[in-house]
């Protein structure tokens, strides 16, 4: 099997901790800054930025909520959904969905004597990440995996929509635009998805509209995954289907994203990808890893658990500005007084290279988080939680993400190490 993954995405390296974007914004990446910033309690609020990611003007979703307190009411009634704890057999889904992957890859992707077959990884991975949420989502996969084909145009609707996306995130202004022609009821029906499309976004937002339909019936049963636990905790019917369509699109990319950041600097670094083969291979002998693998085993694999950190560091999963605006009043930030009303944005690519990694940050070096002294690993320990967020903007679905990562870097070496052994085996039993 040759492996191909997606070229890297440009990334924003230090430009120094507080800079200016543009007439009315700022770049920070200032650890303690963003963490003030982002508290729980801060005044600072979300800026026009947000707009941008809204599927319909008039109608925000958890990410776009720009109201703090319809902000908080919404992560509370949530919470238990994207944590996974309203979720049956969460753990078994993932790994589900996993071992369908698994044995896609085994029966159409691996090379032999007689043939070399090129595989899109990445393109791959993020098959697996769409099929994952999808069923935790709905009760049952969409099928990407299974097709290895983007189902309803998903993933192209996905790629096309971003750029339109960080021009309105940067051209502010055009999101007032948008919302005042949407406000026309027959050019709304023409320039926003409909639930009657035959693909893209549309026809995921109409498959979210059907199921929250069924949910709503006389004798439905309720149903223990996200969804189930969203109207179980009262989210309202609209604001449901807005919520789940939204999840799918957010929980697939990300967790997408950081697997493939992580697996190719684990594949095209030979001392790392030797070292985590050996981990997994002498806790697979000594009994340590069941089959499929257990998240809490995944936990215990300390070599694992440094490349995934180190994963996360060096390729963010969510490189987005989220600006905030300054509160009334203004604002001293990092000694510069900053007007109200400004917008900061989040340099999370260069809050990852701070000092406190040292100064080979911009290299891929798992070992550095077996750090020994415990006060310097703390202050990167604290610096590195920034990249799921902080405070009210932290991310719900950081445990479904976790699992997910743990058990796709894992499984596909698992495979490898237990196909090895058997021809070894085999090879000295002549």
């Amino acid at each position: 099997m040759v492996c191909t993954f997606l070229s890297q995405q440009p990334r924003l390296y230090h430009v120094g901790p507080l800079a200016r974007i543009g007439p009315n914004h700022l770049l920070l990446s200032d650890p303690d800054a963003i963490r003030k910033m982002l508290a729980a309690r801060s005044l600072y609020t979300r800026g026009p930025w947000y707009d941008s990611l809204r599927i319909d003007p008039h109608r925000a979703n958890l990410i776009t909520e720009r109201d703090e307190k319809k902000h908080r009411v919404l992560r509370q009634q949530m919470a238990a959904g994207y944590a996974g704890n309203d979720v049956d057999e969460l753990e078994s889904t993932i790994n589900e969905r996993i071992a369908e992957w698994i044995s896609y890859i085994r029966c159409n992707a691996a090379s032999d004597a007689s043939k070399t077959v090129r595989f899109d990884m990445a393109r791959s991975m993020q098959y697996l990440t769409t099929d994952v949420i999808s069923h935790l989502c709905f009760g049952e996969p969409f099928g990407f995996v299974k097709t290895h084909g983007d189902v309803y145009g998903f993933i192209a609707t996905l790629e096309s929509r971003l750029p339109f996306i960080e021009n309105f995130s940067v051209i502010v202004e055009l999101n007032r635009v948008l919302s005042a022609i949407c406000s026309v009821p027959f050019l709304k029906n023409r320039l926003l998805p409909q639930p009657t499309d035959e693909d893209g976004l549309g026809k995921i937002v109409g498959i979210s509209r059907k199921v929250v339909d069924k949910r709503f019936e006389p004798n439905a049963v309720p149903q223990n995954d996200i969804l189930g636990s969203f109207l179980k905790n009262k989210i309202p019917r609209e604001q449901a289907e807005s919520e789940i369509t939204i999840s799918l699109f957010a929980g697939s990319d990300t967790t997408a994203t950081s697997l493939r950041g992580t697996i190719l600097h684990i594949a095209t670094n030979p001392q790392v990808y030797s070292r985590l083969v050996n981990e997994i291979s002498a806790a697979s002998i000594a009994g340590k890893i069941s089959n499929p693998m257990a998240n809490e085993e995944a936990a215990n694999l300390p070599f694992l658990q440094a490349c995934i950190k180190e994963g996360l560091r060096i390729f963010p999963p969510i490189t987005s500005l989220r600006e905030r605006a300054v509160p009334a009043g203004g604002d001293t930030i990092l000694g510069h007084f900053v007007p109200a009303g400004t917008n900061i944005g989040i340099n999370m690519a260069g809050t990852m290279l701070n000092e406190v990694f040292g100064h080979d940050a911009d290299v891929f070096r798992p070992d550095r988080w077996f750090e020994k002294d415990p006060a310097k690993l703390n202050r990167m320990e604290r610096v590195h939680e920034l990249v799921f967020g902080h405070g009210g903007t932290s991310c719900l679905g950081i445990r479904i993400a976790n699992m997910t990562l743990n058990k796709t870097i894992v499984e596909p070496l698992s495979w490898y190490i237990l196909s090895a052994r058997f021809l070894v085996e085999n090879y000295i039993k002549g």
